[in-house]
């Protein structure tokens, strides 16, 4: 189904400020465009996805994305939910079938895993890729865009698991390692060392693992 992608991209002064242990904030915010350009890369690959949106409140962040074949749109306010709502607003308007969020800290992800989430979309109904603490949601596809509302946050699959009830809707959860390793803590940087065989730009690769 026609599907708009977007993915929520906060301001870069404030961004991934728990690596600030093992990255400065130079680092950081280019770690934060690095994730952002192939995130976007990867979604434009995918068969299903029509539009890649970004939203985020950082002009920085809207003149690059835009550059990388992205559409930006710049937040008045910040809030992961309210880039969401936004995005849905936008997929509502312009007609599409499906909204796509997906979280721009996944350095491991491949585009065949996307078209996969896709693919098990019902016309009503939601996929959703947990992170890999099984406590977080990663990936989430919606089915009209607005079936539900974003619950990003402290327990967002379960906030979203429950939404899925109370709209009535079909839920799928997909569990796959590039969708559920995201960036957040120094150790997630170790981690991705360990997944890559220590090749430090081999997660900057679309092949599958």
């Amino acid at each position: 189904m026609r599907t708009l992608a977007v993915i929520p991209i906060q301001q870069l002064e404030h961004a991934k400020s728990r690596l600030a242990p093992a990255l400065n904030p130079t680092k950081r915010q280019s770690l934060v465009l690095e994730l952002a350009r192939r995130t976007i890369e990867v979604l434009r690959s995918v068969p299903d996805v029509a539009e890649v949106l970004v939203v985020t409140p950082d002009a920085q962040v809207a003149s690059a994305v835009a550059r990388w074949g992205a559409r930006p749109l710049l937040q008045a306010q910040p809030g992961l939910n309210r880039a969401v709502r936004s995005a849905q607003s936008v997929a509502l308007r312009a007609g599409y079938a499906a909204l796509l969020v997906v979280l721009g800290d996944l350095p491991l992800l491949v585009a065949q895993h996307v078209q996969t989430a896709l693919a098990l979309l019902e016309p009503r109904g939601i996929v959703l890729a947990p992170d890999r603490r099984g406590t977080g949601t990663n990936l989430l596809a919606l089915a009209p865009p607005n079936v539900i509302a974003p619950a990003f946050g402290s327990e967002s699959r379960r906030h979203h698991r429950l939404a899925a009830a109370r709209a009535r809707c079909t839920l799928r959860e997909l569990w796959a390692l590039p969708l559920a390793f995201d960036l957040d803590t120094p150790d997630d940087l170790a981690d991705v060392r360990l997944v890559t065989g220590g090749e430090g730009d081999k997660w900057r690769t679309d092949e599958p693992l």
